[in-house]
């Protein structure tokens, strides 16, 4: 019997090329990459099914890339990390996360921090982050995505580039 997988997975983007609808972003962030020009903090926001996440997770699997040609298995896990606020959005979860940002990356030169539905952390939450967010290691970087943008405190939106 063949494996059973759920749509949204079997047909989720995994290049930007393959994402629809967003051609402007994917190529603001295909250039980014290209020039060493990334923010520390990017912003995706925006309806459901949009891509915030595909986005966020493509853009993850590129920036440790050395321009050298990868496997399609070959994903570049061991420096991603992702969370999601909706269940984690604790005080003592984003202190764990500080934690773990310390320390730099085994291989590559990133460790890319990926927070899905950032809206939904609690207001202790977003002030525990906020100091990682202002002074971040240089190996660091956030990706943060969400449905509701005001709803994340005018601090963190300050230090974000901002993807609607």
């Amino acid at each position: 019997m063949e494996q059973f997988i759920v749509s949204a997975r079997k047909y989720r983007p995994q290049v930007f090329a393959d994402v629809v609808g967003q051609q402007a972003i994917t190529n603001t962030l295909e250039n980014a990459i290209k020039n060493n020009h990334l923010a520390q903090a990017l912003l995706f926001t925006g309806p459901r099914g949009v891509g915030k996440t595909s986005c966020a997770r493509i853009l993850a699997k590129q920036i440790n890339q050395d321009g050298t040609e990868v496997s399609e298995d070959e994903d570049f896990a061991f420096n991603i990390f992702e969370l999601d606020a909706a269940s984690n959005n604790s005080v003592d979860d984003i202190r764990s996360l500080t934690d773990q940002v310390r320390i730099p990356p085994q291989t590559g030169k990133f460790k890319i921090y990926i927070i899905d539905e950032v809206h939904m952390l609690s207001q202790a939450a977003f002030n525990a982050f906020l100091k990682t967010l202002e002074e971040p290691p240089a190996h660091a970087i956030f990706i943060l995505a969400t449905t509701e943008k005001h709803k994340i405190i005018p601090t963190i939106l300050s230090r974000c580039q901002i993807f609607d």
